[in-house]
């Protein structure tokens, strides 16, 4: 079941539906894989590839509000991941663009 939600939020589509998901059956999760690596992986794989510091509030005020103490690393290296791919958006995706643009891409 993990490759299926690994493959989903490979997408930012499917990172967005994937996120809602858990988000929507969290009570669920938390019952089944709680205190277990499988938890840990689904917020990773859940949360850690969102760039944008919109989503990072949404997924800190989540947690905050729905407690993961199992998992409470997996989700500060979730958010850790969101700043760092934000800030390199910010400094350098113009230029990323410009080059994707300027070689056919």
């Amino acid at each position: 079941k993990q490759w299926y939600q690994r493959r989903l939020a490979i997408t930012a589509g499917g990172r967005v539906q994937t996120w809602s998901f858990v988000k929507k059956n969290y009570s669920t999760f938390l019952d089944r894989y709680a205190g277990g690596f499988m938890f840990q992986r689904l917020i990773q794989v859940t949360c850690a590839d969102f760039t944008d510091m919109e989503k990072h509030k949404e997924i800190e005020e989540f947690f905050n509000q729905n407690k993961a103490p199992s998992a409470e690393r997996a989700v500060k290296q979730s958010l850790e991941s969101i700043r760092v791919r934000s800030a390199w958006l910010e400094r350098d995706g113009e230029s990323v663009a410009e080059w994707f643009n300027k070689n056919g891409f």
